[in-house]
């Protein structure tokens, strides 16, 4: 069944341009997915492809510098964008009259370089504040740079965190975003989604006269490469932060995210310490009372993952140690059921399903699977490979993410 009607085209430029209708409520989003991330990074260059999502705000014709908010909430919408390891995601969600608003904002960004040096030092200062915020003055924040470090080798771009560093943020030149630009944002590594109240053909006639005319680069960029060797394993790293209890996270490395295998890994991550009845929350918190909050999570990526594992300790008594101990113990004794099985499907499926009430679920994900599978009908697969997934091969992830010894680790503990 199509849960999902998924119409699909492709431009001259190479843009792909992809129409979901859903017509319950006269609202549209407009979502464009741009296929880089920190991964298409370099040393002494981190940061920039976090830092391009700040200045394609910035990034419209002569006059309209700072006006996409302005016009987005004029129009009643709202918009946002977010960057990972593999990808930058932009998208407006809008009044369904109000489509070509959207299509127009975003094809102004894509259209040209437009940034001026005033733009690009706004952003660094802004960019430089929400590292501060995040993670140099939050509280437990700092593992996540450490554990990049640590987890793979220093030629691997994913050895760094998604913000980057500090140093190599500041230091960005206007020629730095330019080249930035044109190796990465244009059509033809790019795909628009529409997804809500539209016709495909309106659509489709829309996403033409507003992305048409736009040219892309003659030369295909090729991805920064990466291999499994590059991977590191049995390491122990301890920083010491402004927190008051400390805490444990082990990152065991795990399938890409475009692999069969992790519809597994994610309902293994799910069984293991989602809620209260998780074995994890179970024996941390409520049997043993050593840990605030545990848990475990996936990080996903395109070319390779890492379950995560953390624990942060109830008292100053309780040790990363002990608290890596006894999440040792809480994963190696458990007995994954069949009704554990029925339990994780089912809420990972009602997550999904929730996700796709919304005109703005539908586009990220439909975009998602069109920019890495060249297929955004998988949408509507998704469910159904979650059912397939066997309690054996959950049971085998889980017994593959067990031996936490194997895994990066990065005690915090209290200090300045």
């Amino acid at each position: 069944m199509q849960l999902v009607p998924v119409h699909k085209t492709s431009l001259s430029n190479g843009l792909t341009v992809v129409v979901c209708p859903k017509n319950e409520a006269p609202v549209v989003t407009v979502d464009v997915m741009y296929k880089v991330g920190s991964h298409d990074e370099h040393h002494g260059k981190s940061g920039l492809a976090h830092l391009f999502e700040h200045l394609m705000f910035d990034n419209t014709s002569t006059g309209m510098a700072k006006q996409y908010d302005t016009y987005c909430t004029k129009a009643g919408g709202s918009n946002n964008a977010y960057t990972t390891h593999d990808f930058t995601n932009y998208f407006i969600s809008l009044p369904a009259h109000q489509i070509e608003l959207g299509l127009w904002l975003e094809s102004e960004r894509m259209r040209g370089f437009n940034i001026k040096q005033e733009h690009l030092d706004t952003q660094i200062s802004v960019v430089l504040e929400e590292m501060k915020q995040n993670v140099e003055n939050q509280p437990y924040a700092k593992w996540r740079f450490v554990m990049a470090e640590n987890s793979f080798t220093p030629e691997c771009s994913y050895s760094w965190d998604v913000y980057g560093s500090h140093e190599d943020v500041a230091g960005v030149r206007l020629s730095d975003a330019e080249d930035f630009f044109k190796r990465f944002y244009n059509p033809q590594n790019a795909v628009l989604c529409i997804a809500g109240d539209i016709a495909v053909d309106a659509a489709y006639q829309m996403a033409e006269k507003y992305f048409g005319s736009i040219q892309s680069e003659t030369s295909v960029n090729t991805r920064t490469n990466y291999n499994d060797s590059m991977r590191l394993y049995s390491r122990h790293v301890e920083i010491t932060d402004a927190v008051p209890m400390s805490a444990a996270f082990i990152g065991v490395h795990a399938p890409s995210m475009l692999t069969e295998k992790m519809f597994a890994a994610e309902l293994a991550c799910i069984a293991l310490g989602s809620g209260r009845n998780s074995p994890i929350h179970q024996h941390m918190i409520r049997e043993k009372r050593i840990a605030s909050a545990a848990s475990v999570f996936m990080d996903k990526r395109a070319q390779t993952s890492q379950v995560c594992f953390y624990a942060y300790a109830a008292n100053p008594e309780v040790t990363p140690d002990v608290l890596v101990d006894e999440l040792q113990i809480a994963i190696k004794s458990y007995e994954y059921s069949k009704q554990d099985h029925t339990k994780a499907i089912n809420k990972l499926k009602s997550s999904i399903a929730s996700e796709f009430q919304k005109a703005s679920g539908i586009a990220d994900s439909v975009a998602f699977h069109e920019t890495f599978f060249k297929n955004g009908t998988l949408i509507n697969d998704l469910l159904l490979r979650f059912d397939r997934c066997t309690l054996e091969e959950v049971q085998q992830c889980i017994n593959e993410y067990s031996d936490l010894s194997a895994g990066v680790r990065v005690d915090v503990v209290p200090g300045e």
